[in-house]
């Protein structure tokens, strides 16, 4: 396994971006060989006409969607939404597919900044902009957090946005009602100083009371409001919820597919990650995901199972006969599948259609994050473009698609950004801080190297330096002369540092204020709030960096 290193930007306006922007559609024309030469099935369909049936079904999920988005944007009148194209005038299999993804949580600027570079490889290579909306993902940190800039005495406050609970998908949140979005609308614009951040953060959020109007399903809201946001800035890829990608047939196949090699498939997918865990000497068995339960003859699928508004649940597989595969989940089987090994069976086909009968009786069947993205590269898009956070899981995923697989895996681009919000932060580091605390440290043992010229003056001082400096001249003939020596020369030491207290009570009063102007320096320099805080220009400047 080799190890890339992706580097979160650290500077203001700073772009990661691998490899240069120049290069990217270079990829696309790699990946798209690579595609010719890939000769295997999934379940029984072969390679390449499963990727155009993915490609149809997973575009035809986008268009159906972007068109509800579109439809409702327009009934509404949402400001700058007027000259959308219709989703019919890029709707076509036979184009590049572009594509990245994430949760509908709101993120930071280096996670927007992946849907501005889709938009302009696509551009370049008349391709599909597309960003897969993870809505499988949990929302388990309902809160945002929330600048309140106040000089040195600014803080960070957390404002609860969603009223998700533990492990629940973001496709089961709904609001009750428009109320909780007004309430963090008006305690969010409280913490909020900087007019131009107001503005940006106001607009956003009428956007989305005004569609709560229409729907209070948190993906929805969200993803409609921020592709709303990011049409200001000529970006308009296409949208597509992975709960509607996982009930078309290709998925479904898919999952079939794994099911009949899972043991296959769970053991190098542990393999693997125990094998990035070391190489990166990495302790926790959570990072970067964890392992697959294995215990006996049932395993775990890198697939969640649940019904409508209930928590996610993992999903389990008993594999004592390879012919005969039962999934279950909370300890009850929930299907039996039958698989006799040959392409175009009878059996795949009854398979299929059991599939298609759990879903119908409101199973959903969703991917983990590693499978998610298998699918993604492998079936889907011709370049997926990551950020960070998943181009480090996705050397995993080479490494699996490379085994499972038996082929080389599809090239991915890797971007991420930092920008800090509009303040400049004081010019000062830890290392300032920590000379002042040694010179503070010092004033203790050596107190007359700090006292002032009045002081120096002052006969009880001198009294104290002579003495001092004779015990040091002098020094010590055995043991208990150094002990009665050092006692002494700390007592004068006492007694010469209360003489200079004022200087020593205004230096550690100088650190506390330049503490807390390094706290201040963290927090305008955080690149982790929300997007919709920051200025339009500002934002508008980073997304033509990229």
């Amino acid at each position: 396994m080799k190890i890339k290193s992706f580097t979160i930007p650290k500077k203001n306006k700073e772009i990661f971006i691998d490899p240069a922007s120049e290069d990217i559609p270079g990829l696309i024309d790699l990946n798209k060989e690579r595609f010719k030469s890939y000769e295997f099935n999934i379940n029984g369909i072969p390679f390449y006409q499963f990727r155009e049936q993915v490609r149809s079904d997973t575009l035809k999920k986008a268009g159906e969607y972007s068109e509800k988005f579109l439809s409702l944007c327009s009934n509404l009148n949402i400001a700058g939404t007027e000259k959308l194209p219709c989703v019919k005038d890029f709707y076509s299999p036979e184009k590049d597919i572009i594509q990245t993804g994430h949760s509908p949580a709101i993120t930071h600027p280096g996670v927007l900044i992946k849907h501005s570079l889709v938009n302009s490889i696509a551009k370049k290579v008349n391709g599909i902009g597309i960003n897969m909306v993870i809505d499988n993902d949990a929302g388990n940190d309902n809160c945002l957090n929330i600048p309140d800039i106040n000089g040195s005495d600014s803080s960070v406050e957390k404002n609860k946005y969603h009223p998700g609970l533990r492990n629940l998908a973001f496709e089961e949140i709904r609001y009750a009602d428009q109320t909780q979005l007004l309430a963090f609308q008006e305690s969010v614009l409280k913490s909020l100083h900087n007019p131009d951040m107001k503005k940006t953060f106001e607009e956003f959020m009428n956007v989305v009371i005004t569609l709560s109007g229409e729907t209070l399903q948190f993906s929805d809201l969200f993803t409609f409001a921020r592709h709303a946001f990011l049409t200001r800035f000529g970006i308009s890829n296409l949208e597509v919820l992975v709960s509607h990608i996982s009930e078309t047939d290709s998925f479904l196949n898919f999952f079939l597919h794994i099911t009949a090699n899972l043991k296959c498939f769970v053991d190098i997918y542990n393999t693997k990650l125990r094998e990035y865990r070391k190489l990166k000497k990495i302790s926790s068995k959570a990072n970067p995901l964890p392992d697959l339960m294995e215990k006996g003859f049932v395993v775990e699928m890198p697939f969640w199972m649940w019904k409508r508004n209930e928590p996610r649940k993992s999903l389990f597989a008993s594999i004592a006969n390879d012919n005969r595969i039962s999934i279950i989940c909370e300890n009850k089987i929930v299907e039996h599948f039958d698989f006799d090994g040959r392409s175009r069976s009878t059996k795949n086909l009854q398979n299929l259609e059991k599939m298609k009968t759990l879903i119908s009786n409101g199973i959903k069947i969703r991917p983990k994050a590693i499978a998610n993205t298998v699918y993604s590269r492998m079936f889907f898009s011709d370049l997926f473009i990551h950020g960070i956070g998943g181009a480090k899981y996705d050397l995993i995923t080479d490494e699996i698609i490379r085994e499972f697989f038996g082929v080389e895996p599809p090239e991915y681009a890797t971007i991420s950004a930092t920008l800090y919000l509009p303040y400049k932060p004081f010019d000062i580091s830890d290392e300032d801080i920590n000379k002042r605390k040694h010179a503070v440290k010092d004033m203790g043992y050596n107190p007359d190297r700090y006292a002032s010229r009045g002081i120096m003056k002052d006969a009880g001082m001198i009294s104290l330096i002579n003495e001092k400096k004779d015990l040091i001249s002098r020094g010590a003939s055995d043991s208990k002369e150094k002990h009665l020596t050092f006692d002494r020369i700390k007592q004068l030491n006492s007694l010469m540092k209360d003489k200079i207290s004022p200087l020593i009570k205004k230096s550690e009063n100088e650190i506390a204020d330049l503490e807390k102007k390094l706290s201040y320096n963290s927090i305008v320099t955080n690149r982790n709030y929300p997007f919709c805080l920051y200025p339009e220009a500002m934002l508008r400047k980073l997304f033509k960096l990229s």
